[in-house]
């Protein structure tokens, strides 16, 4: 990758060095604050300094934490919790029975330890205080827990309390405790969010909770983000305290002044940036006109445009026309026909001499993008190609020199556009599709490649009227409401848990006599401990249906963590038909068009957006056959959940969705703020917190020149 997951954190203060009244004064400032900047000469621990300068964490691991967003110390420090493990209260080990099924904490020396052999070793240990005895049990780590636990020895135990012959733990959390202490040195154990790269690096909870003390109780110098002025106005606890009570906490009810200052943080950084992405931009543009171009493409196109896209057509046209740089948005509800209307849009620039990018999330959608740019720009004489992560480095630097040299010149590609190296001749119309799954940064950074290029941003999920001003305020906007295709709106339904056996056979039936694909969707891609229980992952379901009802379906997966030739071939089976049945995560969500894709189902559809799940059943039925859309959900009947997948069910206007999440859920769960690409927050929302976002932008404006 060209960018890290932290880079908006690095880069944000960026921002605040380009503005002339303040400059010097933050360049000195914020110098510990990003590591795009130059490290000091001397070699104190600060915000800059690399994982691997903590105890414990080598090669190996440093690598999997910089591959997670972790690659420096303030990089770690904002990695916060997830939850914590409430250990205040020490029980008795005599009164553990009371607690069945239920979690507590107990001190007690080890009084026996056993390894008992068999197909599936186990190690049984018995502790003891002077009110009863508890048995524990490991299945996993048990070479470890025999040579590290040993008889006397006396530790504090937190665990579910289960009851078989007698009462016990099964893989508790075990700590030594010494003679002198009665409780844990960490009451609020904290529990962070371990990534697949991690895992396989061994960094675990308990890698992570020494890492962040061993920073908290070295690290001595911490960054000045805000004015000291702001600091005193809304009384702010000092940046180090505010991290410090983020992961280990006096009491985790009471975090709310802690999370203020760091909300406002984040926001204040967002707003920096946006404000001097907007200025940066507000350049001159070029006068571009289409020639014969569109008339050339109409005439190329298998199918009539709509009204309404020839009316977005020439709007984006008078735009290019103009002196001034095109800055806008189009927002399109599933299969409104953006991609085509687009393509009309960098036309000006082409019959001008200029040159097209096409930045996509996905090397899926990328490859769809130049497939649809292959069949009908190419025949205009337009030179037409793509950049991918995954290509051949050989073939990366042929398209670096024809896109330098200006012989290509239209490309599509992924974040391989975003390197330094990529440099375009005469850059005249600059596109990025799916804009919400980029980040601030990363939008700025295409940017630059031309300052005076027009700029186009797609969305296929709507932003309710209420909030796009907050959100886009600098962008004009152009939406398209209807399809050019006639669907029949998906058949949508919500499935209970003892309905599952007849919606498989269902789905058997449609598979065998109408020759339906079918996606199957799950939230995550493999179980996690650390999460609650009952939520879907592609792994294991992909494993429950092969071996069961579809044990004669064609199956394929697809998921975020495999690499791009993986993916790709996944979905070219699945296109061509080979593959009938694709179990996936929301990877699909975006950029997947097959014409014989008539159900899907979604587990725990619950946890997803009214937005996602519309783009979600936007992928079926996309030829106007007859298509169905089923929800399982555990979601209790008259909670409001319920009541939110059954409005669903009835809505199929991705514009009026939007706006029904805002008011069922609120601002801040509406699509989750990722949906709309503030991705770098961990503890804002931009839609909660519009009202304190827009306060922010008043206070820069007041700090900063227009």
């Amino acid at each position: 990758m060209f960018l890290t997951q932290s880079s908006f954190r690095k880069q944000a203060y960026q921002a605040l060095i380009h503005s002339a009244k303040i400059g010097m004064y933050f360049e000195n400032t914020f110098r510990l604050a990003h590591p795009f900047m130059s490290r000091p000469i001397d070699s104190r621990l600060d915000f800059l300094s690399p994982v691997s300068r903590v105890p414990g964490l080598g090669p190996k691991r440093a690598e999997a934490l910089t591959a997670s967003g972790q690659a420096t110390i303030g990089d770690l420090l904002y990695y916060f919790p997830r939850r914590f493990i409430d250990r205040s209260t020490i029980t008795p080990i005599g009164k553990a029975s009371e607690f069945l099924d239920s979690i507590c904490s107990v001190i007690g020396a080890i009084t026996r330890t056993r390894v008992e052999r068999g197909r599936r070793p186990r190690l049984r240990i018995q502790v003891t205080d002077d009110t009863g005895t508890i048995e524990v049990l490991w299945f996993h780590g048990v070479t470890y827990l025999r040579d590290s636990l040993r008889t006397g020895m006396r530790v504090l135990l937190t665990g579910k309390v289960s009851k078989y012959t007698s009462v016990q733990m099964v893989h508790p959390l075990i700590e030594p405790i010494g003679e002198n202490r009665s409780g844990p040195e960490i009451t609020f154990l904290p529990r962070y969010a371990i990534t697949s790269a991690m895992r396989d690096a061994h960094v675990q909870q308990r890698t992570m909770s020494k890492s962040i003390v061993w920073i908290l109780e070295n690290l001595k110098h911490y960054p000045n983000i805000l004015p000291a002025a702001i600091e005193r106005e809304k009384g702010f606890p000092p940046l180090s305290e505010c991290i410090r009570q983020m992961h280990l906490p006096a009491d985790p009810g009471k975090l709310d002044l802690f999370q203020a200052r760091l909300r406002y943080e984040e926001l204040y950084r967002l707003a920096l940036t946006l404000r001097w992405s907007k200025r940066k931009f507000i350049l001159p543009g070029r006068s571009l006109h289409a020639g014969s171009l569109p008339d050339r493409l109409k005439s190329q196109l298998p199918f009539s445009l709509t009204n309404e896209q020839l009316e977005a057509i020439a709007v984006l046209h008078q735009d290019a026309a103009s002196n001034h740089r095109m800055h806008r948005l189009l927002q399109g509800d599933v299969g409104s026909g953006k991609t085509v209307v687009a393509l009309f849009a960098c036309l000006p620039a082409l019959n001008s001499g200029y040159q097209v990018v096409w930045l996509t999330p996905t090397e899926i959608l990328a490859q769809q993008t130049y497939e649809i740019a292959d069949r009908w720009i190419r025949p205009l004489g337009v030179t037409v190609g793509m950049l991918k992560g995954g290509m051949e480095s050989g073939e990366k630097r042929r398209i670096q020199q024809v896109l330098d040299s200006g012989e290509m010149q239209f490309v599509v590609g992924t974040h391989a556009l975003l390197h330094p190296l990529i440099r375009f001749k005469k850059l005249g119309m600059i596109v990025v599709d799916e804009q919400h799954k980029f980040g601030a940064q990363q939008r700025l950074r295409i940017q630059e490649k031309d300052p005076a290029g027009d700029f186009l941003l797609l969305s296929a999920t709507p932003i309710p009227q209420t909030l796009a001003k907050t959100l886009y305020g600098d962008l004009d906007v152009v939406s398209l409401k209807s399809s050019p295709v006639v669907r029949s709106p998906v058949e949508t339904h919500i499935v209970p848990e003892q309905k599952r056996a007849a919606m498989e056979e269902f789905i058997i039936n449609e598979i065998q006599n109408r020759g339906s694909q079918v996606f199957y969707v799950a939230p995550r891609i493999e179980a996690d401990e650390e999460e609650e229980e009952g939520i879907a992952d592609v792994q294991s379901l992909f494993r429950e249906l092969t071996k069961g009802p579809f044990s004669s379906v064609k199956t394929g997966l697809m998921h975020g963590n495999m690499d791009a030739d993986e993916k790709q071939n996944a979905m070219a089976r699945f296109a061509s038909g080979e593959i009938q049945l694709l179990v996936a995560t929301s990877v699909i969500e975006v950029g997947i068009d097959i014409s014989a894709a008539h159900i899907i189902v979604i587990e725990n559809a619950e946890r997803f957006g009214l937005s996602q799940l519309h783009q979600l059943r936007g992928r079926v039925g996309r030829k106007g056959d007859k298509a169905y859309c089923f929800l399982m959900t555990s979601a209790v009947e008259g909670s409001s959940s319920q009541l939110r997948l059954k409005q669903f069910c009835k809505e199929h206007d991705g514009f009026k969705l939007a706006e029904l999440d805002l008011s069922l859920r609120g601002p801040g769960e509406v699509a989750g703020f990722r949906q709309w690409g503030w991705e770098d927050l961990q503890l804002a929302d931009i839609l909660r917190d519009a009202g304190l976002f827009r306060e922010i932008q008043a206070t820069i404006d007041t700090i900063l020149p227009r």
